[in-house]
């Protein structure tokens, strides 16, 4: 790996070029050799010191693309139907319906306007804002025209919309109160409901129980009566013994005999009388026995009418508490699909209000602007070419993007300060020094030919880059070391004697004196001043030459 390396030696590019000035040559001393001593004058000067690693480079410019980034498509939309509903049904429970709009459905349709003329070549400096191309009037007119109509057909689409959704809210908060509300009476209905049931069993019940206890009472009854009937047959055939015993004494005393029949008539009475009312309850007995058939079969009718209408009435209940529950989520779900609409149909129309107003910016007249400065690599369009979203329109020089490579040790890259400032000169400005960054540090590398590890690293140049040009060589200088702002002068007007420092400067005669100095850091070229001279002071430097 070949490099061309030299440490930088010279004042910092805020320094001016050091001003010297020949003076008259002055014989100092001869010796065996004849010799001359002869003297320059320099200025102190003020500014910064720097010590670094230069490499040798060349420029690479980057590069910028304008492209026609306007979207003139044209929008087709679908045929789009007012708000529409469906019901979202469970079974056992109420329906909910559910809101959709035939919400505008738009495409894009491709478009393109064609160049009337070019207005740039390849190799021209153009400036932002200076005129690309030409477009016909005729396509720029008919794009124009489309982009107005898509404002003015999606604007309608959402008017349209808004005034369908306004009655859909309505009906959707009608539907969300009727839930809740259903669902805030459904526990009273429940137990309603359940309690007429309930009613109804309770009553055949007590119908029942009525008519059991009745014939029961009539049973008590009749084991009365069957004691009442004993006791009264009893009697009734004693008053017949009586009769038949006093049967042939009738005659001779007819009024005991009248008295025996009498009490025998009477307890006949009695006798028959228990009878019929013996009779008289079997009968009710019977009748109640018919009617307690009846009266269980309700009562049991009654008891499978609650069992399955409780149910019934469960799931009701169930049902419209879930809706209740659900209902707010439910409205919420249908306001949000109507806000997304809304929003959907509103964005379609500011979107077509945007594409109308950026092609009003970007298209001047019927010409195309340029958007960067710079210095014109590719031409891709003719006259009679179409222009469409992301068609290619120029090709700059990027002056943002100006970079030099160099290569360095891993030693020197060790002694870089990434951050500091980088030194750039060129060989076809002697005069002026640009300043750098280091943007990008490759990964080591190694060389296996010379055995060392080196980066490359990626300078870009910061400042006034117009006079640079792709391929121009330099050299970059990596700051190592450096001093701001101080007082210097050269190396060579500097004189040593042990421990003391000096220079020669011209008295107000003319005469040559010794001036004492102290002395700082120094660059190899230049070194600083910090007490004994001040910026603009005249110094010498000595020169000898030998004469023959």
């Amino acid at each position: 790996m070949e490099k061309n390396k030299k440490i930088a030696i010279g004042a910092g590019c805020s320094a001016a070029v050091l001003a010297v000035a020949v003076t008259t040559g002055v014989v100092v001393w001869r010796n065996n050799h004849t010799q001359e001593v002869t003297y320059r004058e320099t200025t102190v000067e003020y500014g910064d010191l720097t010590v670094g690693i230069t490499e040798d480079s060349t420029v690479s410019i980057g590069t910028v693309s304008q492209t026609f980034d306007l979207d003139i498509s044209a929008l087709v939309s679908s045929d789009s139907s007012s708000g529409s509903s469906q019901t979202d049904s469970m079974s056992g429970g109420m329906g909910m319906q559910m809101f959709s709009f035939g919400e505008s459905s738009y495409t894009s349709q491709s478009q393109e306007m064609e160049i009337d003329s070019v207005h740039i070549t390849v190799g021209q400096e153009i400036q932002a804002g200076d005129v690309l191309y030409t477009l016909t009037e005729d396509s720029v007119e008919e794009i124009r025209a489309q982009l107005e109509e898509d404002v003015e057909d999606t604007l309608a689409d959402y008017q349209a919309l808004m005034v369908e959704q306004q009655k859909s809210y309505l009906t959707a908060k009608q539907g969300y109160d009727t839930y809740v509300l259903n669902g805030n009476l459904a526990e009273l209905t429940y137990t309603k409901e359940l309690q007429e049931l309930q009613d109804k069993v309770d009553e055949a019940a007590e119908e029942l129980e009525d008519k059991q206890n009745q014939v029961n009472e009539n049973l008590e009854k009749l084991v009365e009566l069957q004691d009442e009937l004993t006791s009264a047959k009893k009697d009734l055939k004693d008053a017949q013994a009586a009769v038949s015993e006093n049967h042939d004494n009738r005659y001779d005393d007819p009024y005991y005999y009248t008295v025996y029949l009498n009490t025998r008539d009477m307890a006949q009475t009695i006798v028959d009388e228990i009878e019929d009312d013996i009779e008289s309850l079997e009968d009710e007995n019977e009748t109640l026995l018919t009617e307690i058939g009846e009266a269980t079969r309700s009562w049991n009718e009654a008891c499978r009418n609650l069992e399955s209408e409780q149910l019934s009435a469960q799931q009701t209940l169930e049902t419209d508490q879930y809706y209740s529950s659900v209902a707010s989520e439910w409205y919420s779900i249908q306001t949000t699909s109507f806000d997304n609409d809304k929003q959907n149909a509103y964005s379609s129309y500011e979107s077509a209000v945007n594409k109308l107003e950026e092609f009003n910016s970007y298209i001047v007249g019927n010409d195309v602007i340029a958007e960067y400065s710079g210095v014109v690599t590719e031409v891709p369009l003719s006259a009679g070419d179409g222009v469409t979203r992301n068609t290619s329109l120029v090709t700059l020089y990027d002056t943002s993007d100006v970079t030099m490579e160099i290569t360095v040790s891993e030693d020197d890259y060790e002694s870089i300060d990434q951050d500091g400032e980088v030194n750039i000169s060129y060989t076809a400005y002697p005069d002026t020094i640009y300043s750098g960054t280091i943007s990008e540090v490759s990964d080591a590398e190694y060389d296996s030919d010379s055995g060392e590890v080196y980066y490359t690293l990626t300078v870009t140049v910061q400042g006034d880059v117009s006079g640079l040009y792709e391929g121009m060589t330099g050299y970059v200088t990596c700051v190592t070391k450096e001093t701001k702002e101080v007082t210097y002068v050269s190396n060579r007007a500097i004189f040593r004697d042990g421990t003391r420092s000096y220079v020669k400067v011209r008295d107000e005669n003319g005469n040559i004196i010794e001036k004492d100095v102290t002395t700082g850091f120094s660059d190899g070229v230049n070194v600083e001043i910090i007490e004994g001279l001040s910026q603009g002071d005249t110094v010498l430097i000595e020169s000898k030459v030998s004469e023959s």
